[in-house]
């Protein structure tokens, strides 16, 4: 579904205009004000709470400026008091109301104005406030997922299925936490390329990297709620409970009892426990590797910080330095100049002094145009190659040929075909009743039963408890029944 089919086509439209700060703002105060009066916000009590906690910053705000952002589709939201606070305060109220984050309406009752906030509205004030707070904690997933396994591993009581389903849930919260650290890291590391000033990458690793990514997820990951300290034990549990049958019927008949499985087959409910309890063991198996390469790119950032801060720190104390701080002003001075600069270099500041003691040469590159009429400056393109005829992988190749041939064999018509030709006559088969006299019936088997289960085959299927050898194949034994009353 398209994004827009939900909220309204500009509702962030306040978040990219001149003076977003001061829309970021009204709405962190309208966040407060839905914690503060809940159900009963009355436009009164905003407008108030929007006017003594934004005096200072509606100071800088002016409308006029503001409705140059204003696109064709906008609302012509018209205020005559634009000089005093209450006709910004009303204006921004008003500009909320258009763009879809406010909805106005009147008591009946009483007559007042009454605001109700559309839920994602409500949700994306809610990460506004996250992200300017820097507030949000981490949770301690892995010890809070052990704790229930291990209190449900003993108990053995009627909520071990509830405790499954947590654990599944905090195993992709915790997967995204990971992936949310590496990726930070990784960030930070990347941000350093861009960083002169040896205070400037202390502050940014102190001030910024310590408390938002050091103190708040990674060193919780490596404490108290240590991947390598109960990753494995949460595995070991989940593992008992897969392989133990009891267990599993038990967790079945729990799981029965959710009206989400209600109306399931017992089949079916077992496979999604047995392949939730999975899941879950292969996330906390991956995770505990992933995390050794968090550290490596921790430590690798913290070692690429020291190595910045001691070459910002010392390298004007060398004629080697002085080079390098000389380049880097005029880098800067050119980086700023706009991308389709036609003037000549040498009048900017800092490379007409550096041209007085360094000798600065122009670079260029020579095509095949460069020796035809007019002569024309122009920037590098990147051209792609032409294509040349692929032997190996061309439609009329033998690889092709091969793969064409492959999908046919295991296509639905060939599934279709083994089935009808191992049912023949009868209403209900057996996996021993099917004979597997190579690899590719085999092969045939599995998606039979595979397909089965969506149930869009032309039978139905039932696992029976029991194993056994069909040719040189282990195979677990189920009963096909066909569809329909003529067969």
């Amino acid at each position: 579904m398209n994004l827009f089919d939900k909220i309204p086509e500009n509702f962030f439209s306040v978040l990219s205009r001149k003076y977003k700060a001061v829309y970021s703002y009204a709405l962190i105060t309208l966040y407060q004000c839905l914690k503060v009066y809940k159900t009963n916000i009355h436009k009164s009590d905003y407008i108030n709470m929007l006017r003594s906690h934004c005096d200072q910053i509606m100071s800088l705000f002016d409308v006029n400026l503001d409705r140059l952002d204003d696109s064709s589709s906008d609302d012509d939201i018209v205020e005559t008091d634009i000089e005093t606070i209450n006709g910004k305060t009303n204006y921004i109220f008003r500009k909320l109301c258009a763009t879809g984050w406010i909805d106005l309406e009147k008591d009946p009752v009483t007559n007042a104005d009454m605001l109700y906030l559309p839920s994602y509205s409500i949700k994306m004030m809610q990460l506004i406030d996250e992200l300017s707070q820097d507030t949000a904690l981490y949770v301690p997933l892995v010890h809070q997922t052990y704790s229930e396994l291990s209190l449900e591993d003993e108990k053995e009581d009627d909520y071990m299925f509830r405790s499954l389903l947590s654990a599944r849930k905090n195993a992709d919260e915790l997967e995204l936490n990971v992936t949310l650290l590496h990726h930070s890291i990784c960030v930070f590391g990347h941000n350093l390329t861009s960083v002169f000033d040896p205070n400037e990458a202390l502050k940014q690793h102190f001030d910024i990297f310590k408390k938002q990514v050091g103190d708040k997820i990674y060193h919780p990951m490596k404490t108290y709620d240590s991947l390598g300290l109960y990753a494995l034990p949460v595995i070991k549990i989940l593992t008992r409970w897969q392989k133990d049958k009891r267990i599993m019927a038990k967790l079945v008949s729990q799981a029965k009892y959710d009206p989400s499985y209600a109306k399931t087959k017992t089949s079916e409910v077992f496979d999604i426990v047995n392949r939730m309890i999975q899941q879950t063991i292969d996330i906390y198996n991956k995770l505990n590797e992933s995390f050794n390469e968090i550290d490596k790119a921790n430590a690798k950032y913290t070692q690429a910080v020291q190595k910045k801060v001691n070459y910002l720190s010392n390298s004007d104390k060398s004629i080697k330095g002085k080079l390098d701080t000389v380049i880097l002003a005029m880098a800067k001075a050119l980086d700023s100049l706009p991308l389709d600069y036609k003037g000549d270099y040498t009048n900017i500041g800092i490379v007409n002094q550096a041209s007085d003691t360094v000798c600065l040469y122009r670079q260029g590159f020579v095509s095949s145009d460069s020796l035809t009429m007019p002569f024309k400056r122009e920037a590098r393109e990147e051209v792609e190659p032409l294509a040349l005829e692929d032997e190996l992988f061309g439609e009329d190749s033998d690889l092709a040929n091969y793969i064409e041939t492959e999908v046919t064999k295991f296509s639905q018509d060939s599934i279709n075909e083994f089935m009808l030709k191992n049912f023949n006559n009868e209403k209900v088969i057996t996996t021993k009743d099917i004979k597997l006299e190579s690899l590719d019936d085999m092969i045939l088997l599995i998606l039979a039963t595979v397909r089965a289960q969506f149930g869009d085959m032309f039978y139905s299927i039932e696992r029976l408890d029991e194993t056994f050898i069909n040719n040189k194949f282990i195979v677990p034994n189920y009963k096909f029944t066909r569809k329909g009353g003529k067969y």
